[in-house]
């Protein structure tokens, strides 16, 4: 086998049709990173003339004459074929090392279990278990399993097959907001490079890259029709209107009870309804407010949120998502994810990576909100086989470690400020 330098068109064409394909294993994703101090690199692996595995890899400096390389979802070989995953890492070894790096980094799209949080439990794929164990044989260094968002990428990937997704094991109720969000004159509008400002705005809080990296982003995946931007529309007339009836629906309905609270204001079950009643009404009339204000200052129309959605290969992958929080009476963010769903559902696509959640089960769990969203929409929970480190020079690699610059570039908290989903 022989490990060489190729075109990034010929990477493009052997990625595509890999069992791993995925985005971050794409040209456009290796046009994007350049922009985020990494270098590029397109590797192959060769037998008899022909190509039997493939890998971007990315690398920087991380030392004196030492650099560092990471294949983002893992190098594009049959993981199984075990000889064949033996002499490709021997011989990725002794071609990086020849280049100083220390280690590269992988996390690949394997999965190691299916996860069930009705009850708790795992359904582990024994061939990915021994996969691990040989892994570790070869020179792998198998990092800690994280339990929230420690890794590069996520771990725990939440899934939904389109083709025979069906709304209907949704709970009623959801369904039935996300159809009358519509009705309060809510919509889905395709976004383009202008608006990356904008969607910008609703998830720079809970995001450490910056809108230029969104810029850069866009651009470099529009240019292969891979990425799209939808932003969440409202028009505050058609709001306006579905506010007032609905004010008047409840003010007859509050009326009511107050007339049977009076006649027995003991009853505590009338009072429960009495304050959920007049709860409900100030929300209708500071949402009114809040339009009116709007349509005052000449907008009829507003961008309350938006998602930032990558296409690859029939699957579609919901990078980050954000909202405006000035409305109670709608459920912007389940809106994006549900019209996501319905849309690409029709456009044919075959998977909805809805990109990460954390295994931890307990109520205690600082993500358990954003476990719980997702988790709503009814989808199949992914555990991926983890993130190794690839050691290509271990004594580059002890130095590192000793010197705490891996740590540095790598290591991030376990639990960070989530404010919106």
């Amino acid at each position: 086998m022989d490990i060489k330098e190729i075109k990034p068109e010929v990477f493009s064409e052997y990625a595509k049709n890999h069992i791993l394909k995925n985005f971050f294993q794409t040209k456009e994703y290796g046009d994007l990173m350049i922009h985020s101090d990494f270098s590029v690199m397109y590797v192959g692996a060769y037998h008899k003339g022909m190509i039997v595995g493939a890998s971007l890899i990315l690398y920087k400096s991380i030392g004196p004459n030492m650099k560092y390389g990471y294949a983002p979802r893992g190098f594009l070989i049959d993981f199984y074929d075990e000889p064949l995953l033996k002499t490709f890492s021997k011989k990725i070894k002794d071609y990086f090392f020849m280049k100083g790096f220390a280690f590269i980094k992988i996390n690949p799209e394997i999965t190691y279990s299916v996860i069930n949080f009705d009850d708790k439990s795992k359904l582990i794929n024994s061939n990915s278990k021994q996969l691990v164990a040989e892994l570790k044989e070869l020179g792998y260094d198998k990092l800690r399993d994280n339990l929230y968002f420690e890794s590069l990428l996520p771990k725990y990937t939440p899934v939904i097959y389109l083709p025979t997704y069906d709304f209907n094991v949704l709970d009623n109720k959801l369904v039935s907001d996300m159809k009358e969000s519509e009705l309060k004159g809510v919509s889905i509008v395709s976004g383009n490079e202008d608006d990356i400002e904008k969607f910008y705005s609703f998830v720079s809080d809970k995001e450490s890259k910056t809108s230029t990296y969104y810029k850069f982003f866009y651009k470099e995946f529009k240019k292969s029709d891979m990425v799209d931007l939808l932003m969440v529309n409202l028009n505050y007339e058609t709001y306006v209107k579905y506010l007032q009836k609905q004010y008047i629906y409840e003010q007859e309905k509050n009326d009511d009870i107050n007339k049977a609270f009076q006649n027995n204001p003991n009853d505590s079950s009338l009072y429960a309804q009495k304050t959920k009643s007049d709860d409900i009404m100030n929300r209708i009339s500071s949402d009114i407010a809040l339009a009116n204000q709007r349509m005052k200052e000449n907008t009829l129309k507003e961008i309350l949120g938006a998602a930032f959605v990558v296409k690859y290969e029939g699957r579609v992958t919901i990078i980050i998502s954000g909202y405006n929080k000035d409305f109670q009476g709608i459920d912007i963010k389940t809106y994006i994810f549900y019209k996501i769903i319905e849309e690409y559902k029709k456009a044919g696509y075959l998977y909805l990576d809805m990109y990460g959640i954390t295994a931890d089960f307990t109520d205690t769990n600082p993500y358990k909100e954003l476990n719980e969203f997702k988790l709503k929409f009814k989808p199949t929970v992914y555990e991926y086989i983890g993130e190794f480190d690839l050691i290509v020079n271990k004594p580059f690699h002890q130095l590192l470690w000793s010197t705490n610059k891996i740590q540095k570039e790598f290591y991030k908290p376990a639990i960070k400020r989530t404010s919106n989903l």
